[in-house]
């Protein structure tokens, strides 16, 4: 069992303290080990470690609220002209974040992932806020940072939502 897949929490309060860049790589290379459709690669990495923007997030979309603690955000975007249809771009790029997400937890970091896409206003507020190319689809943004927050283990393992076909 990979502990780290247990104890991956959707953090929502950080300590004021910067991420090291050496882990925000990590991150971004557990991201981009990631399966995708037809090995296309589709996805692109926006790191923001812009304190204004972060704090300003918010208003690009409602459930972004963790930002104003967060040292760090990766936005993922997919990228068009790599593979139809667009839809491929949203699995491509979930896959991404899950190991994101993972790798964090084995990094000491918390993090919290926000959808972007596709929701056309969020999509559009995001990208009139950060001057992304048309090609570009921001999908979701990933809080990163440490921790100032315990929350208490879940098991979210529900037999009732399993079937088999045979």
């Amino acid at each position: 069992m990979l502990k780290e897949l247990y104890e991956r929490q959707s953090i929502r309060k950080y300590l004021d303290k910067p991420v090291e860049e050496e882990k925000i790589m990590e991150l971004l290379r557990a991201a981009m080990n990631a399966p995708t459709a037809r090995n296309t690669q589709s996805w692109r990495f926006m790191v923001i470690e812009n304190r204004e923007a972060l704090d300003h997030m918010q208003t690009l979309s409602p459930y972004t609220g963790m930002m104003k603690t967060a040292p760090c955000a990766i936005m993922v975007l997919g990228d068009k002209r790599d593979i139809e249809p667009e839809e491929y771009l949203y699995v491509n790029a979930a896959a991404a974040i899950e190991n994101m997400l993972i790798e964090a937890v084995h990094q000491g970091l918390g993090t919290c992932w926000c959808a972007i896409g596709p929701r056309t206003e969020r999509i559009e507020n995001f990208r009139n806020y950060f001057h992304i190319e048309d090609h570009l689809i921001p999908i979701g943004v990933v809080a990163v940072g440490y921790g100032d927050e315990v929350k208490p283990k879940v098991d979210r393992f529900d037999p009732e939502k399993i079937s088999y076909y045979k």
